[in-house]
């Protein structure tokens, strides 16, 4: 749900969820040397838990982020901060209070009154 100021629709740009450990499998990479010389190229599936985040944008588009080298890529986008609200139709930042994840809360009420100043 998004404040319509006048027709306009804000919201936040993103919001963060943090999803706890969730199991990861990836395929792990080696070479094994055999006697004559010759190198065989091995593939093994390794499962581990790994911290894990859910990154939601205001548009409906999602992506997940897991463990460190995740969490390293949010804090170097800079998604680990506070966002602030934009008018998803012209993407100018709003200064207004309000809560900024409203990003698919349905529990919210709507806002019934709202009055800004000229100033």
């Amino acid at each position: 749900m998004s404040m319509n100021l006048a027709g306009r629709k804000i919201k936040a740009p993103y919001q963060l969820v943090k999803l706890g450990k969730v199991s990861v499998t990836s395929v792990k990479a080696s070479y094994k040397i055999n006697k004559d010389g010759t190198k065989t190229f091995i593939q093994e599936p390794v499962t581990e838990e790994q911290e894990a985040w859910l990154l939601k944008c205001a548009m409906g588009h999602q992506t997940r982020f897991v463990g460190e080298r995740g969490w390293s890529e949010i804090v170097r986008m800079g998604y680990d901060k506070k966002p602030r609200l934009i008018d998803l139709e012209t993407g100018d930042v709003v200064d207004i209070g309000g809560d900024p994840y409203d990003l698919d809360n349905a529990d919210m009420a709507p806002t019934k009154e709202l009055i800004l100043s000229n100033e």
